[in-house]
């Protein structure tokens, strides 16, 4: 609100400043000055609130609001005005330097700021404190004649002014030229991240410079071109400081979004190639060519050891010179580190979007191999349960067939020995008779009921051989093609109960003239049974939740095997059962 306030009073103010040469363009200048760079600022500090080029943004922005003072006609204020001057040239120099770490580390960038601390801001600070009368020095901040009285002169010209002035210029020459040079040996030595961020954000800086170094030249060399009206050249030159300046922070903001925009595009390349549910040691793979660090290590925190451990299993190493980690965390706890080059921390939207998108994918991994692990227990849980039943099934038929069906035959032969002895006894005899029928009848179902639970002739024929003898049953209806051959118990129980239901469904609902077609045949190393009938069918989209279809499917996907049907209305119905042959 403080900056909107301020660039409507400096609009204001300027608009009706009529003793300036360029009141209009100099207001919109003086209002860009105070919200763009406070605009940029608050958007970098929001995006990147560890890099403080966003708050020598918002300082730049500020000064920007006392320069506001220029456009008045009160000594005192005018004079504060003019003072600004300096602080913000240095400080423009600053935010350029800084791009796009935000720090000013380096020596040379250090120097430059002192000496034009030297030669431009104590220079001119001496000449706003003996030069009653001053003209801003700013591109397109002249005064039509006389500008207002600099209530900051507080001596007596001094006899070197002209000195003073040329000192002053040949600093800016000096600092424009040497940024200019540093700028384009970050360029030459930097870093991917860097020359994105650098050719985005450094180009109008680079236009700023050059303009202010020509300018300042001119002047230096020759001041008779002072003047617009006596060198065009030069009025250019002044208009084209004027529109970079205003853009330099523009560029910056462009920097930024570009570098949003570029990490977008690697999260979505990097989502892409995650898909393929690669290792850790191809996870690291992936990011160092999007990250441009061919040295970059990927790790992830185990909390039993507390350490970062590598894709290797070895416990991540200490930053070299020049490196360093960045850390990603999951719920507020450490979760994965990039080690990585120390340059690639200025563009902090990358590394973490990079860092978010492995951590998302070997989370994945890890929940699809526990899934893999789940699924292959529960199968194997499965196919261990079918086994152990089918053996309780075979032991439970053999005991119904060598303990209670023997003894109900022994009682049997006993009953007809009786019978033959009671021969003279009519009454006796027929109550035998009546015990002899009921114990056949109670044998034959104890047969069926021993049949049902585990059929006598799977285990001694096998599966080909327990169909053919159940197909017996029903002459002229079932004719049965099957491959010779023993297979796994359970393998052949799930076939043959599978078949048995498939059968029975079709007898029971395909009609008095349906034909079924049993074929077992191994194919692919699979064992596969058909059951082909040439009844009714029926409408597959009509759930089927029969207790028999169910039973078929639980049965087969037990031993790692699958159940379809297919049918139709009026075009009888087929079902494929298939299970692997170990």
């Amino acid at each position: 609100m403080l900056a909107v306030g301020a660039a409507v009073v400096a609009f204001w103010l300027t608009r009706n400043a009529h003793f300036l040469a360029h009141p209009g363009w100099l207001a919109v200048q003086k209002t860009d000055w105070i919200l763009g760079p406070i605009g940029v600022g608050l958007y970098w500090r929001r995006r990147r609130p560890e890099n403080h080029l966003g708050a020598l943004l918002i300082v730049l922005g500020l000064f920007g609001v006392l320069y506001i003072l220029t456009s008045t006609t009160v000594p005192a204020l005018f004079g504060i005005g003019l003072l600004t001057e300096a602080p913000i040239v240095v400080l423009t120099a600053a935010v350029i330097l800084a791009f796009p770490t935000g720090r000013l580390d380096g020596l040379a960038e250090r120097a430059i700021l002192l000496v034009a601390v030297l030669t431009v801001v104590v220079p001119y600070i001496l000449f706003i404190l003996t030069a009653p009368q001053f003209s801003p020095g700013f591109s397109l901040s002249g005064c039509r004649g006389a500008c207002p009285a600099n209530g900051l002169a507080i001596w007596s010209s001094i006899p070197f002014a002209t000195e003073v002035v040329d000192i002053s210029r040949a600093g800016l020459v000096t600092m424009a030229v040497t940024t200019i040079c540093l700028l384009a040996w970050r360029f030459a030595v930097g870093t991917p991240p860097r020359r994105r961020s650098l050719s985005i954000g450094a180009p109008i800086a680079l236009v700023f410079l050059l303009a202010q170094a020509t300018f300042q030249s001119i002047q230096l060399f020759d001041p008779s071109q002072s003047s617009v009206a006596a060198a065009p050249v030069t009025g250019v030159i002044d208009w084209t400081i004027a529109g970079a300046r205003s853009a330099i922070w523009y560029g910056f903001l462009l920097a930024l979004i570009a570098a949003q925009l570029y990490a977008g595009r690697v999260l979505r390349r990097l989502v892409r190639s995650s898909l393929a549910h690669p290792s850790r040691g191809e996870l690291e793979q992936m990011l160092r060519k999007p990250l441009g660090d061919p040295s970059l290590r990927l790790a992830f925190w185990r909390p039993d050891v507390q350490r970062w451990i590598g894709a290797d299993e070895a416990s991540l190493e200490r930053p070299r010179d020049g490196q360093t980690v960045t850390e990603i965390k999951r719920d507020g706890r450490l979760a994965a580190a990039i080690l990585h080059d120390k340059e690639l921390a200025e563009d902090p939207e990358l590394v973490q979007a990079a860092g978010t998108v492995v951590l998302l994918a070997h989370e994945n991994s890890e929940l699809e191999a526990a899934w893999n692990r789940s699924l292959r227990q529960l199968a194997e849980s499965r196919a261990r349960l079918t086994k152990a039943s089918d053996k309780e099934r075979r032991k439970l038929e053999r005991d119904l067939h060598d303990g209670a069906q023997q003894r109900l035959l022994a009682s049997l032969i006993t009953v007809s020995m009786a019978q033959e002895l009671a021969a003279d006894e009519p009454e006796l005899t027929g109550m035998l008779a009546a015990l002899t029928t009921e114990l056949k009848a109670s044998v034959q179902e104890l047969r069926d009921l021993a049949r049902g639970i585990y059929p006598t002739a799977l285990t001694d024929l096998g599966l080909a051989g327990a169909l053919q003898s159940f197909a017996q049953r029903q002459p002229g209806r079932i004719s049965v093609t099957a491959i010779d051959g023993r297979f796994q118990p359970e393998t052949e129980a799930a076939l043959y109960f599978c078949c048995l239901e498939a059968v029975q469904n079709a007898l029971k609902h395909g009609g008095d003239d349906a034909h079924i077609a049993v074929r077992l045949h191994v194919i692919a190393g699979e064992l596969r049974l058909e059951v082909r009938d040439t009844g009714a069918g029926f409408d597959p989209t009509v759930p089927q939740n029969g207790l028999g279809l169910q039973s078929m499917r639980d049965r087969l996907d037990a031993i790692g095997g699958r159940v379809e049907i297919a049918s139709q209305p009026g075009r009888g119905t087929v079902v494929a059962a298939a299970a692997p042959i170990e």
